[in-house]
C-alpha cells in the first residue's frame, strides 16, 4: 500500500499493511528544528518526518480580543455578546474559486505521494471563542436566539465549505472544534443534543467523503451523540482526558481512533526510549484489527523534542505491520514502507 491507501483503509475500519501516522498539524517551529531549515514544502515535511498524511488549514475567522504574555498571544475574550455584534461576522465566500486556489496548490504539490486533508471548523469552536464561554453561558439562559443565530452563521458557512471541498481532490477533511476539558464537556450533554448536534448534522450531511473530528478533552459523555454524525475518525484521545484502550473497546467498531501519544512528557521531556515504548504499546493495544492511526495527543508543537518524534517514527516502522490475523508487529521480511526507507529524503 502507499500512504493514501493506508490512511483511507484505517479511516474505513479496514486493515492496512501498516498502522498509519498522521498529525493534525506540525508547527513551523518544530518542523524547522526537525528538518534543520525553515524552507520546505508540505511534501518535503511529510516525507522527511515519515508521515503518511499532511493537511492544509482553512479555518474561518473568530471574533476575539487577543492579548500577549510571555511572548505568546492568547484569547482574552470573545467579541460577540449582543445581537448588534453579529454585524462583525464576515466569513469568506466559499463559492469564490479563488478561495480554493491555495488548497488546490497544496493538493497538487503533494501529488498523491501522501494522504492529504483539508481542515476547518464545524462551527462549534468559533461560536464558543467568538462569544467567550461566560457570555455563551449567560446567553443560553437569557438570549438563546443569539447563540442559534451565530451557530447558524458558522455552520451554514461550514456546510458550504464541506460541499465544495471535495472538488479540490484532498483525500479527506478534518473538523477541529474543542468542546471539552479533561474533566468533561464544556456544557451538558442536553445542551449539546439540543443546540450543537442539529447544527452539526447540517454540516455532516454536506461532507463528500471521509471525515475526522477533533476535540481536546474528555468526550466520553458526548461520544455516542457525536458518532451519530457519521464521522470516520475521532482525534486525539489525550491520555490526560481519555483512556484510548477503553475507547477502543466501547467505540472501536464504529469509528477509527487517532492519537494518544502523550505531549506532556513522552514527546517533550521524557527520554527518547519512552517515546518508542509508548508508541509501540499503543500500536499493540489499539491497533489490533485496524481502525487506529498513530498521532500525538494534539499536534507536533514547538516544544516537542525531534529525537523523541524520531523514536516514535521508528516504533511505527518496527512494530506497526499487520499480519494475516490483523495483529500489528514487526515488518515482514523484505517489506518496505511504500518504497520509502528511513534514510530517504524528499
Amino acid at each position: 500500500m502507499n500512504s493514501p491507501q493506508r490512511v483511507l483503509a484505517a479511516l474505513n475500519l479496514q486493515i492496512p499493511d501498516r498502522v498509519p501516522w498522521v498529525e493534525l498539524a506540525v508547527t513551523h517551529e518544530f518542523a524547522s528544528k526537525a528538518l534543520g531549515n525553515d524552507d520546505y514544502t508540505p511534501l518535503e515535511l511529510g516525507l522527511s518526518l515519515g508521515l503518511d498524511g499532511v493537511g492544509f488549514a482553512m479555518h474561518p475567522p473568530c471574533y476575539v480580543e487577543q492579548a500577549e504574555a510571555g511572548g505568546r498571544s492568547y484569547i482574552r475574550d470573545g467579541l460577540i455578546h449582543t445581537e448588534s455584534d453579529l454585524s462583525l461576522v464576515d466569513l469568506p465566500s466559499t463559492s469564490d474559486p479563488a478561495y480554493w486556489d491555495p488548497a488546490r496548490r497544496f493538493v497538487d504539490g503533494v501529488g498523491g505521494r501522501l494522504a492529504t486533508f483539508l481542515m476547518t471548523n464545524i462551527g462549534w469552536d468559533p461560536v464558543l471563542l467568538s462569544m467567550g464561554l461566560a457570555a455563551f453561558s449567560y446567553a443560553l439562559a437569557d438570549n438563546p436566539e443569539l447563540v442559534r443565530r451565530l451557530l447558524d452563521m458558522y455552520t451554514d458557512w461550514a456546510a458550504g465549505w464541506a460541499d465544495r471541498a471535495a472538488r479540490v481532490g484532498a483525500d479527506f477533511v478534518w473538523f477541529t472544534d474543542d468542546v471539552a476539558y479533561n474533566t468533561g464537556p464544556m456544557f451538558s450533554p442536553a445542551v449539546f443534543a439540543e443546540l450543537f448536534l442539529p447544527a452539526g448534522r447540517k454540516v455532516a450531511r454536506a461532507v463528500r467523503g471521509p471525515w475526522c473530528f477533533h476535540s481536546d478533552g474528555d468526550l466520553g459523555p458526548l461520544m455516542d451523540a457525536l458518532l451519530s454524525l457519521g464521522m470516520n475518525a475521532v482525534h486525539p484521545f489525550d491520555p490526560g482526558g481519555m483512556d484510548i484502550e477503553d475507547a477502543k473497546r466501547r467505540w472501536g467498531r464504529r469509528v477509527c481512533l487517532i492519537g494518544n501519544i502523550d505531549l506532556r512528557s513522552t514527546l517533550t521531556t521524557a527520554a527518547p526510549q519512552v517515546a518508542y515504548d509508548e508508541t509501540a504499546a499503543r500500536i499493540r493495544a489499539v491497533g489490533r484489527g485496524g481502525g487506529y492511526i498513530v498521532s500525538s495527543a494534539n499536534c507536533l508543537a514547538a516544544y516537542c523534542n525531534p529525537e523523541n518524534v524520531r523514536r516514535m517514527r521508528r516504533a511505527i516502522e518496527e512494530n506497526g505491520w499487520y499480519d494475516s490475523d490483523g495483529a500489528p508487529g514487526p515488518p515482514p521480511s523484505g517489506a518496505t514502507d511504500a518504497g520509502r526507507k528511513r534514510s530517504d529524503q524528499p
